[in-house]
């Protein structure tokens, strides 16, 4: 029995579905309505996308009425790259609309030689043998001929004019068009009898990326107050270069994965205890490489110069210097680093110790080619960074990266709001596009609306006068929705005015994000310092001691018709540190003295500075630096002064002075 064959071009038939993965791959389904005949049918599927990866492809056939065959099976399938030239219909369309030009220049070319045909027709007219009638009659019929071959002539060309015009665009978007799409699927279906199916395909296609995109819009009253209510529209941009146009497709955007590399649980390796190798070497051919001597044990060197070893070594090139020890003050204090001395022979391992104070020292021995060469300072990593980890799952697309979300066309926008926002499973988020998109193989950004969210936000205007007078703007929200949000950029929009641009790291459900629309003009902050000095144990037996009084003030002025309701000031008290010689002692506020770290606390002795007892507070934002916070309201058009008063103490023949504060002790 024959093999009945038929023929299928993809392209002639729509996409129903996009998944787009984070890992520069799309998941994509096609439907096609085959009509099989009894016994064995061979089913091509051509012009599917270069870019497919062969391995994914699945089918899966089904009646007319959605359900599976029974009366059908696949026999086999092959699905290979074809040996014919790329398939472009893009070029299959400008070549028809060449062909349409040139039958319209042929008939313009016919009209000319009508024309030209009646001009010479009438040259030949003799005036003697014609009556005046007959020429009249003719004249006639020579300009109706001409008016109407006049008239054909200007249609055809604006006939060519609109041709050129759609062949003009065809060639633009022809050299937009990225990817090919030359891959042919060969299916072998056996049918029981005469039969109509569904025949589904789905497969992954590699070039594509999605990036998730935010708007932040804010708006303001019309006294100029700035709403609490915060609206986060969710956009994605989409680029793909697969070779094929997603048109009228429904789109899906996951967080998945479709790694190529198996992943498996990781196997645990005994671990061993072992001595540091000793530091002599011997030199073998070939590269550089390092053996322990066993034939001696390794001596100490006492000394810390190198020129105070007198005991014989091999030459300075032949041997791995021996790692220096270096110790490092901050809080990290109890561990020891080691540097890896600059030299063109790497050492097989490099020892790092952790000492304990309840534990002997231990010794963690990890390969030298963990690192790359260098001569910085090597800590040992934590050991989850020495997993392997997958590479960066961003498939760059074109040289426009640094464009990617901005420039982006109205065209390119879809703005409807899905009726489900998400499906969310403990290991992948999937968000449903609603309605259908339309994404060129163009390579460049296309980008759609997934949902519009309302936030409520806590409004602060923050200012640090010592370091900049002026006073921001600041939104405080709390993502109270149901899903998360991906990492992405951020633009603000205040009023449909673009304000800043900022960035979301990954926000859970419950994370609370900040973002700010600049400084406040209408609110004046000005800043000074006031120093006194007095004197302390001026007698023969003791040390003279100075003691400095430093009253900072800070005024604020509110312009605006509306009351501020939480303004906060930053600033920062000097610390002594581990240096006994300085002493710094808090005068006021002395609600602060006794305040636990990040909560705040009524200052009652405000009215001199006019502030109302009950509206001015203070904490300690981070104490052992030194960081305090004000935090009061501000009524339309008032001021209000806020007071720091601080003494340091220190010998009199000492002259110190304030890292970052702007100010020294004493001229």
């Amino acid at each position: 029995m024959l093999m009945d064959t038929i023929q299928i071009v993809a392209s002639d038939h729509p996409i129903t579905s996009v998944m787009i993965l984070k890992s520069s791959k799309a998941e994509i389904s096609r439907s096609f309505n085959v009509s099989l005949k009894e016994g064995r049918n061979k089913v091509t599927i051509k012009k599917l996308p270069r870019t497919i990866d062969v391995q994914s492809v699945r089918l899966s056939i089904l009646n007319s009425d959605g359900a599976p065959s029974e009366n059908t099976h696949l026999s086999g399938t092959v699905c290979s790259v074809s040996d014919a030239p790329s398939y472009d219909p893009s070029k299959s369309k400008l070549y028809a609309l060449e062909i349409e030009r040139s039958g319209l220049l042929s008939e313009k070319k016919l009209l000319d030689m009508q024309a030209e045909v009646m001009v010479t027709y009438a040259r030949t007219w003799a005036g003697e043998r014609t009556g005046i009638k007959d020429i009249d009659t003719f004249l006639d019929a020579f300009r109706n001929k001409g008016r109407k071959s006049i008239e054909a002539a200007m249609k055809i060309e604006e006939q060519m004019a609109e041709l050129d015009s759609q062949i003009q665009e065809e060639r633009r978007k022809n050299t937009l068009v990225k990817g090919s799409i030359n891959t042919e699927l060969g299916i072998v279906i056996v049918a029981d009898n005469d039969t109509q199916i569904q025949l589904n395909l789905t497969y992954l296609v590699n070039n594509t990326k999605w990036t998730p995109t935010y708007e932040l819009h804010v708006v303001t009253g019309e006294d100029g107050k700035p709403s609490s209510n915060v609206s986060l529209h969710y956009h994605a941009s989409i680029k793909q270069a697969t070779g094929e146009d997603w048109t009228d497709a429904s789109l899906m955007l996951s967080t998945a994965t479709a790694d190529v590399i198996v992943r498996s649980i990781p196997t645990l390796e005994p671990v061993k205890i072992c001595g540091p190798a000793p530091p002599s070497v011997t030199t073998v051919p070939g590269p550089a490489t390092t053996q322990p001597d066993r034939s001696r044990p390794p001596r100490r060197n006492r000394s810390p110069s190198p020129s105070h070893n007198h005991s014989p070594s091999p030459p300075s090139h032949n041997r791995s210097p021996t790692p220096r020890r270096v110790r490092t003050l901050s809080p990290l204090a109890d561990r020891s680093y080691y540097v890896r001395p600059s030299s063109p022979i790497q050492a097989p391992t490099m020892i790092i110790r952790h000492p304990s104070p309840q534990s002997p020292p231990q010794t963690v021995i990890i390969p030298s080619s963990t690192y790359p060469d260098s001569s910085s300072f090597i800590v040992a990593p934590d050991l989850q960074s020495l997993q392997e980890t997958p590479p960066d799952d961003v498939l760059v697309l074109s040289d426009d990266e640094d464009t990617l979300h901005e420039g982006e066309n109205a065209q390119d926008r879809t703005t409807d709001i899905p009726t489900k926002l998400a499906t969310q499973t403990p290991m992948t988020l999937t968000y449903a596009v609603r309605g259908k998109v339309d994404i060129s193989s163009d390579g460049k950004n296309h980008t759609v609306t997934i949902a519009i969210l309302t936030f409520k936000a806590d409004i602060e205007y923050i200012s640090i006068p010592r370091v900049d007078p002026r006073v921001f703007l600041q939104y405080k929200v709390k993502n109270d929705s149901a899903y998360r949000l991906l990492p992405g950029p951020v633009s603000v929009i205040l009023d449909n005015n673009y304000v800043s641009r900022t960035k979301f790291t990954d926000l859970n459900r419950n994370d609370t994000f900040t973002f700010t629309l600049g400084d406040d003009p209408s609110i004046t902050i000005s800043y000074e310092c006031l120093t006194r000095i007095a004197k302390e144990g001026t007698h023969k037996f003791a040390e003279a001691i100075d003691i400095t009084t430093y009253a900072t003030t800070v005024t604020a002025q509110n312009t605006h018709p509306f009351a501020v309701e939480n303004l906060i000031i930053r600033d920062a008290v000097p610390m002594s540190g581990s240096d006994e010689r300085f002493k710094v002692l808090l005068r006021k506020p002395e609600e602060l003295v006794g305040a636990k770290e990040g909560e705040f606390v009524e200052v009652k002795d405000s009215s001199d500075a006019g502030v109302e007892e009950s509206n001015l507070l203070v904490k300690w934002e981070k104490e052992q630096d030194g960081l305090y916070e004000y935090k009061w309201k501000i009524d339309a058009n008032d001021t209000v002064k806020l007071e720091t008063v601080f003494d340091v103490k220190a010998p009199s023949d000492i002259t110190y002075l304030f890292s970052n504060f702007g100010i020294h002790s004493k001229a």
